[in-house]
């Protein structure tokens, strides 16, 4: 997948180093730049053009608003507002900014807040096909977040009110019931076999009596239980 620049510009060092941060913990963030002076950004972006734009809007010399009018419209990055206020919410808008982030941005709203920015970029640029665009922000221990690309899980199990998501990398447990994300998962590729398993078909081999055959994964056999073996019935490739 692509990584996608990013220019932060903030008056306040530490919210901006603090977005930053954030902002390097996602996969897909590729260069950042960041400038603590928006007449500095303003000059950046006027030669340079990035993917996602994270601007502060209070700032001194030239506020967000009107250092983003002066980017020729058709070359404009997709905006994220930044703000300890919710008053220039409207404003913003109208400059069809992607989203608002309330300050200190919690990782899970920059998170988003990149998301939403990729889906519009999708429409506008196809970057992504569909399928690369199926993420999901799961809740896991100590309350943090995680964003986890479809396509890269296996297989999920039940833990309770938890779910044990294999992918291609790890096993990360997020808080979240089986029913909840079975209604979640795209349901071209995602069935779930068992009470206990959801399965991604791209992995699977073949139906070997009541069991499922998986390609990779630290378990490759997966229970079918009789109640769900309809679900199964129009995969052709499987035996």
């Amino acid at each position: 997948m692509p990584k996608y620049t990013i220019v932060v510009i903030d008056d306040n060092k530490a919210d901006a180093d603090s977005l930053v941060q954030h902002l390097k913990e996602i996969d897909d963030v590729g260069h950042i730049e960041v400038f603590y002076d928006g007449v500095q950004g303003a000059k950046y972006l006027l030669k340079n053009k990035p993917d996602i734009l994270f601007l502060d809007i209070e700032m001194p010399n030239i506020s967000g608003l009107e250092l983003y009018t002066l980017l020729p419209e058709k070359e404009r990055p997709a905006l994220v507002l930044v703000s300890v206020h919710t008053e220039f919410a409207l404003d913003g808008f109208k400059l069809a900014a992607v989203d608002y982030l309330l300050k200190p941005a919690k990782y899970a709203d920059v998170t988003n807040s990149f998301l939403r920015c990729l889906k519009v970029m999708n429409v506008s640029v196809n970057i992504y096909t569909q399928y690369e665009l199926e993420y999901y922000l799961f809740e896991v221990k100590n309350g943090y977040s995680k964003i986890v690309h479809f396509k890269n899980i296996i297989y999920i199990t039940s833990a309770d009110n938890y779910v044990d998501i294999v992918t291609r990398d790890e096993t990360i447990t997020a808080r979240i019931t089986i029913g909840r994300i079975e209604k979640i998962m795209p349901k071209s590729y995602f069935v779930r076999i068992h009470r206990g398993f959801i399965v991604n078909f791209r992995f699977a081999v073949k139906v070997k009596k009541s069991t499922l055959i998986l390609s990779e994964g630290p378990e490759t056999e997966l229970p079918i239980s009789k109640s769900r073996k309809i679900n199964i019935s129009g995969y052709d490739k499987l035996e």
